[in-house]
């Protein structure tokens, strides 16, 4: 009996094993891009409902992405907030699972696009949300500059975006604007 519980447990750990390196190393080679990392979590939900409120405040319209959206966290509660509410995200699964949270909710004015951000046009946008690293945010200003309506404001979480104007700081949010 012994022994059968030892291969049962050393089976489940060599399972365990292939459906991590599958996951970690097989889907990043499908799916190219960063990996999903929430920008803010449920205890700091109120942060992002501040941010999303002085951004109504002073942005030229109510028009919003979120560039590499995720789960779709973030363009659900700009639409909650009345935003016509856009995200971009590359991943099929997060696309997919974005978009039935956004139908149960029953939110016309929220979106989920499957696409490269890179190739996204901007010009159409006056609040855009990011959670890139640094050094993608660099990259990104020049496009927001050439994109972006004067006035447009740009959120950043965790990261900053040099060259921009900070306007206001939030926590773990920047404001800038173009």
């Amino acid at each position: 009996m012994f022994i059968i519980t030892v291969i049962t447990i050393i089976y489940a750990l060599f399972i365990l094993i292939l459906v991590m390196l599958f996951v970690f190393l097989g889907l990043p080679m499908i799916f190219p891009g960063a990996p999903f990392l929430p920008s803010f979590r449920r205890k700091n939900i109120n942060k992002i409902r501040e941010v999303i409120d002085f951004a109504s405040q002073i942005a030229p319209g109510k028009k919003m992405v979120d560039i590499g959206s995720g789960d779709g966290r973030v363009v659900i509660e700009f639409a909650k907030k009345g935003f016509d509410a856009t995200g971009i995200e590359f991943n099929p699964f997060l696309v997919f699972w974005s978009r039935l949270k956004i139908r149960r909710l029953g939110l016309k004015n929220a979106r989920i696009v499957r696409q490269n951000f890179w190739k996204a046009d901007f010009s159409d946008y006056d609040v855009i949300y990011i959670f890139q690293l640094t050094s993608v945010n660099l990259l990104l200003v020049d496009k927001f500059r050439k994109e972006l309506k004067t006035g447009a404001i740009v959120i950043s979480a965790g990261f900053q975006m040099f060259n921009l104007k900070l306007i206001k700081q939030e926590g773990i949010f920047g404001i800038y604007k173009i």
